[in-house]
């Protein structure tokens, strides 16, 4: 799961998603996974401007990923927003600050099982 933070009144449109978003996601796989690079792996994304732009359906295609189509009707719904976001909350004490609950979120994704994951998309 990527997590990328955005300053405060930023825009994000499909050059900013395409440059700081799924390029460096791409690079990471790649890096990590030097004898398979990109295959086999799935993205998700909802239905928001940046993700719908012909360019950014285009770049991870070209790269290899697979891309899950959004729910048709569900334009503002992503699977994580049925379980991960309460999960998260639940799981998580006050913060003093943005970066530290960063830190915290991050951290606690670290500590999710794989089947979580499997389970709602199998859903």
């Amino acid at each position: 799961m990527l997590i990328h933070r955005i300053e405060r009144g930023q825009t994000v449109g499909h050059h900013y998603y395409i440059n700081q978003c799924l390029r460096p996601l791409i690079d990471e796989i790649k890096r990590q996974r030097p004898s398979h690079g990109t295959r086999g792996i799935k993205i998700h994304y909802d239905s928001g401007r940046p993700h719908v732009h012909k360019d950014v359906t285009d770049y991870p295609e070209s790269e290899g990923f697979t891309i899950i189509q959004h729910p048709a009707n569900s334009p503002d719904l992503s699977p994580c927003d049925f379980w991960l976001f309460d999960l998260i909350k639940e799981n998580l004490n006050d913060q003093d600050d943005s970066q530290a609950l960063h830190g915290a979120v991050i951290d606690f994704m670290h500590t999710l099982n794989r089947d979580e994951y499997k389970k709602t998309f199998a859903k």
